[in-house]
């Protein structure tokens, strides 16, 4: 076969090489793009399962753990703290589920040396005296015993009938009558005792009206639901003026809490026949007044309506209408809450103990001297002072030190929120150290709340 006969073979073959060593060069190239975004994924997932196990871990803490926020020793979750001495949290986790009812323990004799409670001494006294069985003729007395027992007489109805005589004057000249008092429902039925009883036992009590319903008609007295709404918003209608005025003291104040909570309401044109709304509060901590506001949603209408007008100084929780209304405002400083940054802390124990442990340590510091000064009954002059002494270098540091570790975890880390969190706000959070009248936290506000959930259940 000739020579030349092999060169376009041999030309073909070398050129098919040729693109076959590009074409693997391009599938390296795909490969290393995929490996670098495989890598970038897992990353992602890895920090996913890091945030997701974080969450766990406090859902675990609010279901298992103390409610308490006070600061213990430094313990992880399988090491015993001061009042768990018999087995670590992880056990008793364990054991929760397989531990039956243990039967109720017989109460323990009284011992020796301790008395009864006392009954107050306002009480009505009604005395019942009780002679021996055996008859007493020639008997001396030479004393008695007294025992005292609470009782009780449980509420009942009764109808008050108003009778007024009519008199015709003299030369028919027109007719005498007395005049009725005064009532919450003019030509209603209800008095005020009634209205005040139900107003009570709803927004102090908890007691929803359709139990106070289903109680009254066990009592013999049966009250429509509507009925029971209108004599409600009757009473309201008379406290209005009040409230208004109470309002009027509150928002003079130069020093107020702001704090809102969630609550539920029956509402017929909402298609699940409730509908969330809000309840906010203003507290003044000096004369200790509460003023409550509801409001359908969690908008800003709510303190711009409130605080029209307010100069002063408002301390807040981090939630963000705050910051816009009043983080730039000329008359009001916006100051914020240091149990709210310290809870971030508590949750940040699991990602970096030593680091979180730090500033733990250092706020308990702010708390045990606030402690302190409550415990000496110390004025706000001298709270003033105490704190620029001794709370104002421990926020300094504090201060620098979130400066420093701002950028040194992954910002949706457990470590990374609270830095972000207290680092954002921390002016905010050091300012009560200017007036010895200021609170270190929104505990007081928080504390007025709790009486919300007694209807909650």
């Amino acid at each position: 076969m000739p020579q030349n006969h092999f060169k376009p073979v041999f030309y073909a073959y070398f050129y098919v090489m040729e693109n076959t060593a590009t074409d693997y060069k391009k599938l390296y190239e795909q490969e290393l793009e995929a490996h670098r975004v495989s890598l970038l994924t897992m990353s992602e997932k890895e920090d996913t399962i890091s945030d997701l196990r974080f969450e766990l871990d406090k859902l675990r803490r609010h279901i298992f753990g103390s409610k308490s926020e006070k600061r213990g020793s430094h313990v992880g979750e399988n090491q015993m703290g001061l009042f768990e001495l018999g087995t670590t949290r992880a056990v008793q986790e364990e054991l929760s589920g397989s531990v039956g009812k243990e039967q109720k323990p017989a109460p323990k004799k009284r011992a020796k040396g301790t008395g009864r409670m006392s009954l107050p001494k306002e009480l009505r006294r009604e005395e019942t005296v009780i002679e021996p069985s055996e008859p007493t003729e020639g008997c001396v007395r030479i004393g008695e015993e007294v025992t005292e027992v609470l009782e009780v007489v449980p509420a009942s109805f009764y109808v008050r009938r108003y009778i007024r005589p009519k008199y015709a004057r003299p030369n028919g000249e027109g007719i005498l009558i007395g005049t009725l008092p005064d009532r919450v429902i003019e030509k209603g039925i209800p008095s005020e005792s009634v209205i005040a009883q139900m107003t009570v036992d709803k927004y102090v009590y908890g007691m929803p009206l359709h139990r106070q319903i289903d109680k009254y008609g066990k009592m013999g007295v049966r009250i429509p639901a509507s009925s029971a709404s209108d004599w409600i918003m009757g009473g309201w209608y008379q406290l209005r003026p009040l409230w208004k005025l109470l309002r009027v003291i509150v928002t003079l104040q130069e020093y107020l809490q702001v704090d809102e909570t969630p609550i539920k309401v029956l509402d017929r044109d909402h298609k699940k026949g409730i509908h969330q709304g809000y309840m906010w509060l203003y507290h003044a901590p000096v004369d200790r007044l509460v003023l409550f506001d509801y409001r359908k949603g969690r908008d800003r209408s709510g303190p711009v309506e409130m605080l029209a007008g307010f100069k002063g100084i408002i301390q807040t929780d981090g939630y963000k209408v705050y910051d816009t209304l009043y983080g730039n405002h000329p008359d009001i400083h916006l100051t914020f809450c240091m149990a709210h940054a310290r809870r971030y802390f508590v949750d940040a124990v699991k990602d970096d103990e030593k680091q979180a442990n730090h500033v733990l340590d250092e706020m308990q510091k702010l708390y045990l001297l606030e402690e302190k000064m409550r415990s000496e009954n110390m004025g706000w002059e001298e709270r003033t002072e105490a704190r620029k002494k001794y709370a104002d270098p421990v926020l300094t540091g504090l201060g620098q030190w979130l400066e420093e570790n701002q950028y040194s975890y992954r910002p949706e880390s457990p470590m990374g929120k609270a830095i972000a969190y207290a680092h954002k706000r921390w002016a905010g959070l050091s300012a009560y150290v200017i007036h010895g009248q200021m609170e270190i936290d929104n505990n007081l506000v928080e504390n007025a709340v709790r009486p919300l959930a007694v209807g909650y259940a």
